[in-house]
């Protein structure tokens, strides 16, 4: 289970949608003061991407069904994304700069559902060669 480089992919991709918890901008921002919906949203998208991104680490027994959930985990990051961004966007909020200068929380939390989204693209690629192998093998038998 560990020994797979998708195994590393699927725990980098949900720890850096948990790590959008320790950004605290996003959750005092005037997006959450001015919606009410925006937090609770943000929160459970996050955390469903990041359930899911853990639960597929554990079907390593039952390759193409992990696909499955790890292409379910990257659709669930892009929703957490358009609510991300669209309500900071509608809030006026999506820029990087305050009147202090640039935000290093704010731009941590841009990045960090792209980076879910790459990690969770990688976890799939190499379940998909897993699947090759597996064929390969099979093939010469």
């Amino acid at each position: 289970m560990i020994q797979r480089i998708q195994t590393v992919y699927l725990i980098a991709g949900a720890l850096a949608l948990a790590a959008l918890l320790l950004v605290d901008g996003i959750w005092t921002g005037p997006a959450a003061e001015t919606y009410s919906w925006f937090a609770p949203a943000v929160l459970i998208s996050a955390g469903v991407a990041a359930v899911t991104g853990i639960v597929a680490v554990f079907l390593y027994k039952d390759r193409p069904r992990q696909k499955q959930v790890v292409v379910a985990a990257q659709l669930l990051v892009l929703v957490h994304a358009i609510i991300l961004y669209g309500g900071l966007f509608a809030a006026g909020t999506l820029s990087v700069r305050t009147p202090e200068g640039v935000s290093i929380e704010r731009v941590a939390g841009l990045i960090l559902p792209i980076l879910a989204y790459l990690l969770y693209a990688l976890a799939r690629r190499g379940v998909q060669k897993d699947i090759e192998l597996v064929r390969s093998m099979d093939r010469l038998r």
